[in-house]
């Protein structure tokens, strides 16, 4: 079992440890608060990080993640997968009842949950994040109704 670990990067978004429903949520904040993971080594390696980190699993919308358009022209020309490159985007945690997620230059993507399992959601599919391998991660792709 993983050791249960309040990582120091996450503090400041608010007062209370990091648990079970809290948000995670996207951005590009002019100044980098306290309270944030970099997604420098991509999107999947960064929320594998946070779930490691939190000792929760995660539940992520991959439809809410705020790409813009110039990443994705850029993705395209080279093609590369959009999750597993650096990224200028970062990663907050936030308490459900604050107010911080409501900034309008952040996104909510998913929330943190109990069960220990990265699961990533588009659409009616979805996908799990299944660990190290190599110098990336594996997705697991289960086609399903949800």
């Amino acid at each position: 079992m993983r050791e249960r670990v309040e990582p120091e990067e996450y503090r400041g978004v608010y007062n209370d440890e990091i648990r079970d429903g809290d948000l995670i949520i996207m951005g590009k904040e002019p100044e980098k608060t306290a309270g944030h993971i970099c997604a420098e080594n991509g999107i999947y390696e960064s929320l594998w990080r946070l779930s490691l980190e939190t000792d929760l699993g995660l539940i992520v919308d991959v439809r809410r993640i705020p790409f813009d358009q110039s990443y994705i022209d850029r993705c395209n020309r080279e093609d590369t997968n959009p999750y597993v490159i650096p990224t200028e985007l970062i990663i907050y945690v936030s308490h459900p009842l604050s107010e911080y997620h409501l900034r309008k230059d952040l996104t909510v993507i998913g929330y943190l949950t109990k069960e220990r399992v990265c699961r990533l959601i588009n659409g009616d599919r979805y996908s799990f994040l299944s660990g190290e391998i190599a110098s990336g991660l594996t997705v697991s792709d289960i086609n399903s109704g949800l």
